[in-house]
């Protein structure tokens, strides 16, 4: 498996996929990084970085480690923390839960890191918890929900019930009284596909039909998509991530299933841009659940928000030379996860440990980033809020009022 050490920016091998033009290039001629891989210098916070840089989700893992090389770039050229630069080692999972587990051990044993962020696949993070506890690593997972075991992992998501909550409030407010699901069998999406459906009861509507698929394998969701469009549903709700969910919206159309579409606030991680490419006219008008920063160009002029966002994407486009694609809100979020790792950082104090830096995680209260608003304690590790509906609408997501 292969391991990069970064300090600031990203070494060339193994830059940002899909960018598509030199631009890549010449943000690396501004790199801050310095020795070979494996190689740290003296006097450094070492983190390592687990995500999914190629396979089904790398689409998803690639941008966000920009996001988070961005912030680390900003806090870098301001001295660091407490005194000391933050330097990354990355691995790749290759959205493959089996490799996940032991670049995990990599980072943790082999380059002993005080705190890893990642990995993206939930089931990848269940396994991650108690590892992560045995050896006193704080791990800022990027995944939606949280291990069931393990006191070192934070999440930085809102929780299953949280988007449940504004999804099903939303279709209830149109006058939903029945629901349709179609969901990924990963942990994440089955979670969230009960939180939809027990949601869906407690607010009166109707669940006329419940089916699966395997989104690393299935393409053809017409099996599905046919008993469910039986039920004569109000509303589909499509919760799933990457390239199915452009798929299953074609299929839908192709079928004559004409039923508005509500996802989840996985459903645009494929990326905005290739959903758009892949289901055209079949995604206009669909309503997913998002985070604020995705909508920031609707958002209230008066919005408190905005001048965090404003400062994220200008540094993002001083990094990378173009603005960062604001409806792939996990860009964002992991821009916040180096923020909250510095705060956490600075109260540990210079020689801080995996164990004062858990601790002084757990004391920091509304953090203010620029998805959300983050505060955590001893028996909360999942601490982000702040879910709101949008609209894809030509090309962007949309503030639904």
């Amino acid at each position: 498996m292969r391991r990069e050490l970064l300090q600031g920016t990203l070494t060339m091998e193994g830059w940002r996929s899909g960018l598509g033009s030199g631009l890549a290039a010449l943000a690396l001629v501004l790199a801050l990084a310095s020795g070979a891989a494996g190689q740290v210098a003296p006097g450094t916070h070492k983190i390592g970085y687990l995500h999914s840089f190629t396979g089904y989700l790398g689409s998803t893992g690639a941008p966000s480690r920009d996001g988070f090389m961005a912030a680390v770039g900003e806090i870098n050229k301001k001295g660091g923390v407490s005194g000391r630069r933050i330097t990354v080692i990355q691995e790749n999972d290759e959205s493959d839960p089996s490799k996940g587990v032991p670049a995990a051990l990599r980072l943790m044993a082999g380059e002993q890191v005080i705190a890893i962020v990642g990995p993206g696949r939930s089931d990848v993070t269940e396994a991650l918890g108690p590892m992560a506890e045995k050896e006193q690593v704080v791990d800022m997972t990027c995944s939606f929900i949280m291990p069931t075991k393990g006191t070192y992992t934070f999440d930085t998501v809102p929780k299953p019930t949280e988007e449940a909550r504004a999804a099903i409030g939303f279709i209830k407010a149109r006058g939903a009284k029945t629901l349709a699901i179609i969901n990924a069998i990963d942990l994440y999406d089955k979670t969230t596909a009960k939180e939809f459906a027990d949601e869906a009861g407690r607010q009166g509507i109707k669940v006329v039909g419940v089916e699966s698929f395997n989104a690393a394998a299935d393409k053809n969701f017409i099996p599905q998509l046919t008993v469910l469009k039986a039920g004569n549903p109000d509303w589909l709700a499509v919760v799933a991530a990457g390239a199915p969910v452009p798929i299953i919206l074609n299929q839908k159309a192709e079928m004559g299933f004409d039923v508005p579409v509500i996802g989840n606030l996985a459903s645009v991680v494929v990326g905005l841009p290739s959903l758009l490419k892949i289901a055209g006219k079949n995604a206009q008008g669909v309503h997913v659940a998002t985070l604020p920063v995705a909508v920031w160009e609707t958002l209230p002029k008066d919005d408190p928000r905005l001048p965090k966002i404003t400062e994220f994407r200008e540094a993002y486009k001083a990094m990378y030379r173009e603005y960062p694609i604001m409806a792939n809100w996990w860009i964002a979020q992991n821009w916040d996860i180096a923020y909250l790792l510095a705060e956490a950082l600075k109260r540990a104090g210079a020689n801080a440990t995996g164990t004062s830096l858990k601790r002084a995680m757990e004391s920091i209260k509304d953090f203010h980033g620029v998805t959300g608003t983050f505060s955590f304690s001893e028996s909360e590790h999942a601490g982000a809020s702040g879910v709101v509906i949008a609209r894809i609408e030509g090309e962007r997501l949309v503030l639904e009022k």
